[in-house]
């Protein structure tokens, strides 16, 4: 009985609490007016608009989710919000005496679908180029001369940094690269939001000077690189030379060095993994004084293999997948970049077909980006900088196809960006130069391409969605 007792206490206490809450706020002659207002979507913006509350000394305006915002004007805007995404909007006047603050309505706002054109362009102010797209074809990155740069695709908000670079973005926006703010040859890096976070490798060597972090996994939980140790005599140094590949595992914050596979060659200068597939496949490369060979790791606990090389009967190099820039497809497939003909001392561009076990050899300097789907872009000179960016699609088989990026586009896409040449010789607000464009990136599912070249204003990085809307009709 005396529980029962108490529990009734305590709700009918609960309940006069409440009710002394509310009805204070209700029945407070002094409280401000509650403020009458609209609130419109325009694109990914919110216009919100209000009247004159008498007394108000200003006003707070919310967005959730978002933020709160103080203004004595009447009317405020959100910026670079979500598109398609549904948004509670309420105005409080705010009075001298906050026990006399206004009521809330609140009002649901949902912004505008997000119509993607085809084509866009970006000219990063400090001179970043750029590198590489998330799978999901959100995020863009780059990096040049220590300076980079993220760009989410969905607001097209860029974001540059100085003193940091960028080599690969997960899905969520995470980035790896170096940081140069304190070290200029660069440390080893990750960008979670606005902030550049160093990767400590002090637990693998403990005279390390320059390091890179060159690629991370969709989900943003595994990065890959390398680092360079002065100690020559070190145990990793013996095993890779003084470049030194390295896995952080980003969930148990843990360094590691990947296991030494049987090495063809004892005269290895330096060994450094550039890529990292979302099975956490790892490709990279070793450098000895006469050969530069494609490495891959089924895992960082397994002995690495070489991948397509040929040799003669006294072992010397005669023919084999290596660069150091060569990267993989976006889920692993394949290994795209040069091959090197060790004979004719000749570098050609090629891509290496896993599942197959095959390599493709093309006409041109480099393929310098691929999708899963098998098609390659490809760089026309031997060179960084090229002419013109080609397509093959590998999967047509030989004899190889040769189109130009820009008849690729308009013949399979409808994607004409021949509308966008510039109306002056060299710069122009919405123009692609054609001459020297090179492409970059491609989205997991191929959709979204990313490029650059280079012009009087810097390097413009360029992006093509497959599945956007035509800005002009054709």
């Amino acid at each position: 009985m005396r529980n029962t007792i108490k529990v009734l206490m305590c709700a009918i206490l609960a309940f006069a609490f409440v009710g002394c809450t509310e009805g204070g706020e209700e029945n407070n002659a002094n409280r401000l007016a509650t403020p009458n207002f609209t609130a419109r979507a325009e694109g990914n913006q919110i216009t919100v608009s209000w009247e004159e509350v008498a007394g108000a000394a200003y006003y707070e305006v919310a967005l959730d989710p978002g933020s709160v915002e103080k203004t004595d004007k009447l009317i405020h805007r959100f910026d670079e919000l979500q598109y398609n995404t549904e948004y509670k909007v309420s105005v409080r006047a705010i009075a001298t005496d906050a026990a006399n603050n206004s009521n809330v309505d609140v009002k649901k706002v949902t912004t505008d679908e997000r119509i993607v054109p085809q084509y866009r362009e970006f000219y990063p102010e400090y001179g970043a180029a750029p590198t590489a797209i998330s799978n999901n074809g959100r995020w863009v990155v780059g990096g040049n001369d220590r300076n980079g740069y993220i760009l989410d695709l969905t607001t097209d908000k860029m974001v540059e940094l100085q003193g940091a670079e960028f080599y690969d973005v997960a899905d969520d926006g995470t980035a790896v690269g170096s940081d140069h703010s304190e070290n200029m040859d660069g440390d080893a890096a990750i960008l979670v939001g606005d902030k550049v976070v160093k990767i400590d490798l002090s637990e693998l060597a403990s005279s390390y000077g320059m390091s890179c972090a060159t690629g991370i996994t969709p989900d943003g939980e595994y990065v890959v690189g390398w680092y360079w140790e002065y100690d020559e005599s070190s145990y990793y140094s013996q095993q890779y030379g003084m470049v030194i590949p390295f896995c952080y595992d980003v969930i148990k914050n843990k360094v590691t060095v990947p296991e030494v596979g049987n090495r063809l060659y004892n005269d290895v200068a330096a060994t450094a993994i550039k890529a990292v597939a979302p099975d956490r496949t790892l490709l990279g490369y070793e450098q000895t004084y006469n050969s530069l060979l494609s490495l891959v790791w089924t895992d960082e606990y397994t002995p690495f293999e070489y991948v397509h090389f040929e040799y003669d009967s006294a072992y010397n190099p005669v023919y084999g997948l290596g660069d150091t820039q060569n990267l993989f497809s976006q889920t692993g497939r394949y290994i795209y970049g040069k091959a090197v003909d060790y004979t004719n001392s000749q570098e050609i561009a090629a891509a290496f077909d896993r599942e197959t076990q095959s390599l493709m050899t093309f006409a041109g300097g480099s393929v310098t980006a691929m999708s899963d789907n098998g098609v390659a872009f490809i760089n026309d000179v031997p060179y960084y900088l090229g002419t013109t960016s080609y397509v093959v699609d590998v999967t047509k088989g030989e004899p190889y196809e040769w189109t130009e990026l820009e008849e690729w586009l308009f013949d399979e896409h409808d994607v004409d960006i021949a509308s966008f040449l510039p109306t002056t010789d060299t710069d122009s607000e919405d123009g692609l130069l054609l001459e020297g464009v090179i492409t970059v990136a491609v989205s997991e599912d191929g959709r979204v391409i990313v490029g650059m070249t280079n012009t009087n204003q810097g390097w413009l990085t360029f992006v093509v969605d497959l599945d956007g809307a035509a800005q002009y009709e054709l």
